[in-house]
């Protein structure tokens, strides 16, 4: 209601109550397995295979991931997840040292693997902002000839001091995608910002006051410094400031840090001997001394800005550096490594920091024994029971015809998984072209994300059009009889027909068994049904904590249905009419004053789902013709 206070007229805008609903993506393909290189036990999402190959490698013969992430992209996928999962692995490490030495930077490769060995690290002190406390850091890439550099990433103005914009830590974790720098543990800060090899304690009160230092890196002088004893270090820095004013030597040490040719000296202001038998020091350095707070940057008047001892710890000058320590791709991990620990979320259970994901492939299983596999299939659904996915399992490579309709029966009666026999076979590119037997969750997965996006979820991803690229052939061949042994136990076959070759030739879940007649027996069914869940699921938030009564149960019916109804006007449900294709009922009678004192909204959907014509049955009947 507007505010009124004189006659005219008032504008009021009224909210329509229309919310509407977006449907969900049906086909991001979550893989988990090994991968030569890569962050391990981290979901990574990439558009093509050419990120894989940027982040995690490329195909590898140890890893049937590779493969199976390369046939999803040939065949129709478009959005992907990673999970590495490795054992075993190491990470490429340096460790960058001062000029005294000692430890200052801890460098690491950003993921486990060999690829960090051939990176190679140069710190440089010249053609930085402040060439007494900044260095930049370059980082280098051996190319495959073993000789080559190439200079990939340079982080230039560097310090190490952590109130610093330009913090070493800082700007190189945020900017690299090769390395990952820690200051090293050694080095131990008296103040906020103010670091020393060893913690001053103060208050300092040392038995010589003299300062000795240097001109022009030759010339030597000596500074008394008085007031002592100095409570903190900004007391020392103007001690030290006064010291320098008393004896005259602050246009010295001017021109001694600009140099006779105007260009950067090399002077420098050394704090030694500050008490006796003391051996680590504390470095002045930076531009000219005029006044030594304000003009180098240094302590408390500049919010410490630029630390004591920034000079003297940070990395001396190095170049092409290898790592210290070696990385390691390590090797593939058994079935506890797959599935991983929920509380640490590893293995598939990293899947659970991922927003959505629909389809799940192990492609690992194929080389497992079925004792194995028999770890890995139960968690497995239940992650993708739990987060509304759906699994494509791949059967042991083991397997016969006579063997894969009692395995599937057994492994799983999930809703949400399907498995497809026999074995993919494709051509090797790291094998001279020769044919390799693979699993085909990748390349199912690849047709499924095909079929949605030609066709829509409620399509069977299956038939004709279900062609397998980058298929060679198939490691059996299946014919019709043999076809009708195993698809009434709920698997999938894969046929080759003369002019469509290689096709998915199934569409029953794992729970499609004929004898079972489960409602969700056929995938297009049971994929549909999980888009609606999450899309009503994601796009009904609004409803929490809204008074519940009429209106909102009025503007629920009004959203919910016209979500439905456009699902309907794309062909997704039976019926003629929406009313014979779909029900939205949120009333008072889905909802009871009891369900209202409770808090409760209740919201029934009903939609009546396409189901694949599986069987075609032609009856031909001659024509008598005409009696009469």
């Amino acid at each position: 209601m507007a505010q009124v206070s004189y006659p005219g007229v008032y504008i009021v805008e009224k909210a329509s109550g229309v919310r509407t609903i977006t449907g969900v993506a049906t086909s991001i393909a979550a893989f988990v397995g090994y991968t030569r290189k890569g962050v391990p036990d981290k979901a990574v999402a990439i558009t093509s295979f050419a990120d894989f190959e940027r982040s995690y490698g490329g195909l590898d013969r140890d890893s049937p991931l590779s493969y199976a992430v390369r046939q999803f992209f040939m065949n129709g996928g478009t959005q992907a997840l990673i999970v590495r999962v490795a054992i075993n692995h190491a990470t490429a490490s340096w460790v960058l040292e001062d000029g005294t030495p000692d430890d200052v930077l801890d460098v690491t490769a950003a993921s486990p693997g060999t690829w960090g060995n051939g990176l190679r690290l140069t710190v440089q002190h010249t053609g930085v902002r402040n060439p007494d406390a900044d260095f930049n850091l370059v980082v280098s890439q051996l190319q495959p000839d073993g000789t080559t550099l190439v200079p990939v990433e340079t982080h230039r103005n560097l310090t190490l001091d952590p109130n610093s914009p330009q913090y070493a830590e800082a700007v190189i974790n945020n900017a690299s995608a090769l390395v990952r720098v820690t200051r090293h543990a050694g080095l131990v800060f008296a103040e906020a910002g103010l670091a020393v090899s060893t913690a001053i304690a103060f208050p300092l009160a040392p038995t010589n006051n003299t300062i000795g230092g240097t001109l022009d890196g030759t010339t030597p002088f000596l500074l008394t410094l008085a007031d002592s004893p100095w409570n903190n270090i900004g007391e020392l820095v103007t001690a030290a400031t006064d010291a320098i004013t008393a004896a005259g030597l602050g246009a010295q040490l001017q021109a001694s840090e600009t140099g006779a040719d105007g260009g950067a000296g090399n002077g420098h202001l050394t704090l030694e001997s500050l008490t006796a038998g003391e051996s680590s020091s504390v470095m002045i350095a930076g531009g000219s001394f005029g006044g030594l707070s304000a003009t180098i940057h240094m302590g408390l008047a500049n919010g410490g800005r630029e630390f004591t001892g920034a000079a003297e710890h940070r990395p001396d000058v190095v170049s092409n550096v290898v790592p210290s320590s070696p990385g390691a791709d390590g090797t593939r991990g058994g079935a506890t490594n797959l599935v991983g620990n929920e509380l640490a979320k590893t293995g598939i259970y990293a899947l659970l920091d991922v927003d959505l994901f629909n389809i799940l492939s192990i492609p690992e299983t194929f080389d497992m024994t079925t004792g194995q596999v028999a770890g890995v299939i139960p968690p497995a659904t239940a992650l993708c029971e739990l987060r509304r996915a759906f699994y494509i399992v791949d059967a042991p490579a083991g397997l016969a015809l006579a063997t894969i309709g009692g395995w599937a029966n057994g492994a799983s009666q999930s809703r949400n998984a399907a498995t497809y026999f026999p074995p993919v076979r494709i051509v090797d590119p790291l094998d001279g072209l020769r044919p390799r037997a693979m699993a085909p969750s990748g390349t199912l997965a690849g047709i499924y994300a095909r079929t949605d996006a030609t066709r829509g979820v409620w399509k069977a991803p299956a038939g004709t059009d279900a062609t397998l690229n980058g298929v060679l052939d198939l490691a059996l061949p299946v014919n019709d009889l043999e076809n009708g042994q195993i698809n009434p136990l709920g698997v999938n076959v894969l046929r080759s027909f003369p002019a469509y070759g290689r096709v998915a030739w199934g569409a029953r879940t794992m729970k499609g068994a004929d004898a079972q007649a489960d409602e969700y027996k056929y995938i297009p069914i049971r994929r549909l049904a999980l888009f609606i869940e999450e899309s009503l699921y994601r796009g009904t938030q609004w409803v929490v904590f809204e008074p519940n009564d009429e209106p909102l149960w009025a503007q629920i019916r009004l959203n919910v249905g016209a979500f439905m109804n456009g699902l309907f006007r794309q062909g997704a449900f039976q019926g003629i009419t929406p009313q014979e294709a779909f029900f939205v009922k949120c009333d008072k009678e889905t909802t009871t004053q009891a369900d209202r004192n409770l808090g409760i909204v209740n919201i029934q959907v009903g939609f009546a789902p396409l189901k694949p014509a599986e069987f075609v049955v032609i009856t031909i009947q001659q024509i008598a013709g005409d009696l009469q």
